[in-house]
Protein backbone atom coordinates (compact mmCIF):
# COMPACT_ATOMS: atom_id res chain seq x y z
CA UNK A 1 0.00 0.00 0.00
CA UNK A 2 1.28 3.38 -0.74
CA UNK A 3 2.43 5.03 2.15
CA UNK A 4 1.56 8.54 0.85
CA UNK A 5 -2.29 7.78 0.96
CA UNK A 6 -3.97 8.28 4.15
CA UNK A 7 -6.51 4.87 4.98
CA UNK A 8 -10.34 5.68 6.01
CA UNK A 9 -10.31 6.43 9.97
CA UNK A 10 -14.15 6.53 11.90
CA UNK A 11 -12.89 10.51 12.92
CA UNK A 12 -13.82 12.89 10.48
CA UNK A 13 -11.87 15.78 9.27
CA UNK A 14 -15.77 17.38 9.18
CA UNK A 15 -18.54 16.87 11.07
CA UNK A 16 -22.13 18.32 10.19
CA UNK A 17 -24.40 16.19 12.48
CA UNK A 18 -26.81 17.89 14.48
CA UNK A 19 -25.22 17.95 18.41
CA UNK A 20 -22.23 19.75 16.62
CA UNK A 21 -24.36 22.22 14.59
CA UNK A 22 -26.73 23.42 17.87
CA UNK A 23 -23.45 23.50 19.50
CA UNK A 24 -22.10 25.60 17.30
CA UNK A 25 -25.10 27.73 16.22
CA UNK A 26 -26.23 28.46 20.20
CA UNK A 27 -22.51 29.21 21.13
CA UNK A 28 -22.85 31.97 18.02
CA UNK A 29 -25.93 32.81 19.00
CA UNK A 30 -24.53 33.56 22.96
CA UNK A 31 -21.12 35.29 22.26
CA UNK A 32 -23.30 37.77 19.64
CA UNK A 33 -26.08 38.76 22.57
CA UNK A 34 -22.60 38.39 25.38
CA UNK A 35 -21.20 41.26 22.98
CA UNK A 36 -24.36 43.39 22.51
CA UNK A 37 -24.78 43.52 26.40
CA UNK A 38 -21.22 45.13 25.94
CA UNK A 39 -21.96 47.34 23.52
CA UNK A 40 -25.45 48.56 25.28
CA UNK A 41 -22.95 48.90 28.61
CA UNK A 42 -19.75 50.96 27.33
CA UNK A 43 -21.60 52.65 24.67
CA UNK A 44 -25.34 53.37 24.86
CA UNK A 45 -25.84 53.31 28.50
CA UNK A 46 -22.59 54.71 29.72
CA UNK A 47 -23.65 57.06 32.66
CA UNK A 48 -21.66 60.40 32.04
CA UNK A 49 -23.14 60.41 28.82
CA UNK A 50 -26.94 59.53 30.15
CA UNK A 51 -26.99 62.08 32.39
CA UNK A 52 -26.02 64.85 29.98
CA UNK A 53 -28.54 63.23 27.68
CA UNK A 54 -31.19 62.94 30.22
CA UNK A 55 -31.07 66.52 31.49
CA UNK A 56 -31.00 68.08 27.69
CA UNK A 57 -34.26 65.76 26.65
CA UNK A 58 -35.95 68.75 28.95
CA UNK A 59 -36.73 66.51 31.26
CA UNK A 60 -36.46 67.95 35.65
CA UNK A 61 -34.21 65.33 36.51
CA UNK A 62 -31.11 66.38 38.73
CA UNK A 63 -27.75 64.56 38.09
CA UNK A 64 -28.13 62.07 40.91
CA UNK A 65 -31.42 60.98 39.46
CA UNK A 66 -29.94 60.91 35.98
CA UNK A 67 -26.81 58.64 37.66
CA UNK A 68 -28.97 56.45 39.30
CA UNK A 69 -31.15 55.79 36.57
CA UNK A 70 -28.22 55.23 34.35
CA UNK A 71 -26.60 53.07 37.34
CA UNK A 72 -30.07 50.77 37.27
CA UNK A 73 -29.91 50.78 33.78
CA UNK A 74 -26.48 49.18 33.36
CA UNK A 75 -27.14 46.96 36.38
CA UNK A 76 -29.69 45.03 34.22
CA UNK A 77 -28.05 44.83 31.21
CA UNK A 78 -25.51 43.16 33.17
CA UNK A 79 -27.85 40.91 34.79
CA UNK A 80 -28.25 39.49 31.30
CA UNK A 81 -24.62 38.96 30.73
CA UNK A 82 -23.86 37.00 33.01
CA UNK A 83 -27.77 34.99 32.56
CA UNK A 84 -25.69 34.17 29.00
CA UNK A 85 -22.74 33.92 30.44
CA UNK A 86 -24.19 30.92 32.09
CA UNK A 87 -25.41 29.46 29.32
CA UNK A 88 -22.28 29.72 27.60
CA UNK A 89 -21.09 27.63 30.75
CA UNK A 90 -23.97 25.01 30.27
CA UNK A 91 -22.51 24.61 26.30
CA UNK A 92 -18.94 24.41 27.50
CA UNK A 93 -19.60 21.94 29.43
CA UNK A 94 -22.11 19.79 26.93
CA UNK A 95 -18.61 20.31 24.79
CA UNK A 96 -16.38 18.90 27.29
CA UNK A 97 -18.70 15.92 27.40
CA UNK A 98 -18.80 15.17 24.15
CA UNK A 99 -15.35 15.53 23.84
CA UNK A 100 -14.67 13.12 27.32
CA UNK A 101 -17.24 10.70 26.90
CA UNK A 102 -18.36 10.93 22.99
CA UNK A 103 -17.41 8.67 20.43
CA UNK A 104 -14.77 9.48 18.07
CA UNK A 105 -15.86 11.23 15.46
CA UNK A 106 -17.64 13.83 18.23
CA UNK A 107 -14.03 14.30 19.87
CA UNK A 108 -12.28 17.22 18.24
CA UNK A 109 -8.86 16.14 19.35
CA UNK A 110 -9.50 12.69 17.34
CA UNK A 111 -10.32 15.01 14.32
CA UNK A 112 -7.41 17.51 14.92
CA UNK A 113 -4.92 14.46 15.17
CA UNK A 114 -6.38 13.04 11.48
CA UNK A 115 -6.02 16.12 10.12
CA UNK A 116 -1.91 16.80 11.09
CA UNK A 117 -1.92 12.42 10.15
CA UNK A 118 -3.03 13.52 6.87
CA UNK A 119 -0.65 16.02 6.28
CA UNK A 120 2.26 14.30 7.55
CA UNK A 121 1.55 11.47 5.40
CA UNK A 122 0.14 13.65 2.43
CA UNK A 123 2.44 13.95 -1.52
CA UNK A 124 4.02 17.01 -1.84
CA UNK A 125 1.36 17.70 -4.33
CA UNK A 126 -1.30 17.98 -1.67
CA UNK A 127 0.80 19.42 0.69
CA UNK A 128 -0.61 23.00 0.37
CA UNK A 129 -4.20 22.05 0.64
CA UNK A 130 -3.33 19.53 3.57
CA UNK A 131 -1.65 22.60 5.51
CA UNK A 132 -4.44 24.65 5.02
CA UNK A 133 -7.10 22.59 6.26
CA UNK A 134 -4.46 22.18 9.85
CA UNK A 135 -4.48 25.30 9.92
CA UNK A 136 -8.00 26.19 9.87
CA UNK A 137 -8.89 23.78 12.52
CA UNK A 138 -5.90 24.64 14.33
CA UNK A 139 -7.40 28.03 15.31
CA UNK A 140 -10.36 26.14 15.99
CA UNK A 141 -7.78 24.75 18.92
CA UNK A 142 -7.80 28.44 19.60
CA UNK A 143 -11.26 29.03 19.70
CA UNK A 144 -11.74 26.40 22.07
CA UNK A 145 -9.23 27.91 24.81
CA UNK A 146 -10.51 31.19 24.11
CA UNK A 147 -13.95 29.97 25.06
CA UNK A 148 -12.14 27.77 28.07
CA UNK A 149 -10.50 31.15 29.50
CA UNK A 150 -13.59 33.43 29.06
CA UNK A 151 -15.84 30.65 31.03
CA UNK A 152 -13.43 30.35 33.80
CA UNK A 153 -12.92 34.28 34.24
CA UNK A 154 -16.27 34.92 34.11
CA UNK A 155 -17.13 32.52 36.69
CA UNK A 156 -14.10 34.41 39.19
CA UNK A 157 -15.96 37.18 38.06
CA UNK A 158 -19.24 35.93 39.12
CA UNK A 159 -17.91 34.92 42.46
CA UNK A 160 -15.99 37.73 43.51
CA UNK A 161 -17.39 37.52 47.26
CA UNK A 162 -15.02 34.37 47.68
CA UNK A 163 -12.50 35.47 50.06
CA UNK A 164 -9.73 33.52 47.63
CA UNK A 165 -10.95 34.40 44.86
CA UNK A 166 -10.42 38.15 45.73
CA UNK A 167 -6.61 38.26 45.06
CA UNK A 168 -7.01 37.50 41.14
CA UNK A 169 -10.29 39.22 40.54
CA UNK A 170 -8.45 41.79 38.61
CA UNK A 171 -6.50 39.51 36.74
CA UNK A 172 -9.53 37.51 35.98
CA UNK A 173 -11.38 41.00 34.25
CA UNK A 174 -8.02 41.62 32.23
CA UNK A 175 -7.90 38.72 30.87
CA UNK A 176 -11.70 38.51 30.43
CA UNK A 177 -11.61 41.59 28.37
CA UNK A 178 -8.89 40.62 26.47
CA UNK A 179 -9.89 37.16 25.73
CA UNK A 180 -13.27 39.18 24.57
CA UNK A 181 -11.17 40.90 21.36
CA UNK A 182 -9.22 37.64 20.64
CA UNK A 183 -12.77 36.21 20.27
CA UNK A 184 -14.01 39.25 18.08
CA UNK A 185 -11.05 38.94 15.71
CA UNK A 186 -11.47 34.84 15.54
CA UNK A 187 -15.02 35.54 14.62
CA UNK A 188 -13.86 38.01 11.36
CA UNK A 189 -11.43 35.82 10.84
CA UNK A 190 -13.58 32.61 10.21
CA UNK A 191 -16.65 34.21 8.79
CA UNK A 192 -14.27 35.52 6.04
CA UNK A 193 -12.69 31.90 5.75
CA UNK A 194 -16.30 30.48 5.60
CA UNK A 195 -17.11 32.90 2.85
CA UNK A 196 -14.00 32.48 0.53
CA UNK A 197 -13.91 28.59 0.86
CA UNK A 198 -18.16 28.93 0.07
CA UNK A 199 -17.11 31.15 -3.15
CA UNK A 200 -13.83 29.08 -3.83
CA UNK A 201 -13.48 25.79 -3.25
CA UNK A 202 -16.23 24.30 -1.02
CA UNK A 203 -19.88 25.25 -2.46
CA UNK A 204 -22.17 24.27 -0.51
CA UNK A 205 -20.27 24.60 3.20
CA UNK A 206 -23.09 27.23 4.78
CA UNK A 207 -26.05 25.48 3.99
CA UNK A 208 -24.05 22.24 5.21
CA UNK A 209 -23.33 23.83 8.63
CA UNK A 210 -27.31 24.85 8.88
CA UNK A 211 -29.10 22.05 7.69
CA UNK A 212 -26.19 19.05 7.71
CA UNK A 213 -24.72 16.55 5.46
CA UNK A 214 -26.20 13.03 4.32
CA UNK A 215 -24.41 10.50 5.96
CA UNK A 216 -23.14 8.84 2.53
CA UNK A 217 -21.90 11.94 1.53
CA UNK A 218 -17.62 12.37 1.47
CA UNK A 219 -15.94 13.80 4.24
Amino acid sequence: MNPSIAPAVKAPTKDYRGTLRFWHWANALLISLQLMTILFQKVIVKSKSAVTELQSSGKDVSVPQARELAHIISERIWAWHVYFGWTLVALWVFRLGLQLTGPSEMRFSARLLEILRRYRLAPPADKSKAGKILFAKTTYALFYLFITIMVATGLILVFEDVSWLRGIHHLAEETHNVTMYLIIGFILIHVAGVVWAEMKEDHGLISRMVGGEAPTAKL
